[in-house]
């Protein structure tokens, strides 16, 4: 069952030092920026929407910076959730194993994770350059379509690294060690 507070020491892990505490840093300030980006998207809808209401003068290109803006945002958000350990998880089957058990399952899933986000930084930066060289441009605003892929690219590989570490903190839990 879903608790409010956690039952588990990572609410109380020291900090990160390092290149773990670099790497938590860096996702940390990554997430706050899409967090801007968000808002940003937030204000130019309300100026829209009042704008269209009111005056009969929306922002034009209002839905196409929309889901520009919510897919970069929402991509930086993914490298937080995973070097914090906080995907969802149904551990509904999982209740009954042992805690190096778990760590196993859990170091199984970061290295899938990891190599599927790599696959899809690798694809991504492919797609960026597919579109550069294509001059793909958006319908209404003719934003060349490769800026808005292209800043997704980092979230991607921010996912890879933090799956990476991810993975070594579950193995050495199955292992036996500490974090």
């Amino acid at each position: 069952m879903a608790e409010l507070v956690p039952d588990d020491d990572s609410v109380m892990a020291p900090p990160r030092t390092g290149a773990a505490g670099l790497l938590d840093r860096t996702v940390t300030w990554w997430g706050l920026a899409g967090g801007f980006v968000f808002c940003a998207i937030v204000i130019m809808s309300i100026v829209s929407i009042v704008g269209r209401k009111l005056f009969s003068a929306p922002i034009e290109g209002d839905m196409e910076l929309l889901m520009m803006g919510a897919a970069v945002g929402s991509a930086t958000f993914l490298p937080l959730c995973e070097m914090h350990d906080h995907h969802i998880k149904v551990d509904a089957l999982t209740t009954w194993m042992s805690e190096r058990s778990r760590a196993l399952l859990d170091a199984i899933a970061h290295g899938l994770l990891m190599g599927a986000s790599a696959l899809i930084t690798w694809r991504t930066v492919l797609y960026a350059i597919e579109t550069h060289e294509n001059m793909e441009v958006s319908t209404l605003l003719l934003v060349p379509l490769w800026q808005p892929v292209m800043l997704m690219v980092p979230s991607f590989a921010l996912l890879t690294l933090a799956a990476l570490y991810r993975l070594t903190v579950s193995t050495q839990q199955a292992l036996g060690g500490k974090q």
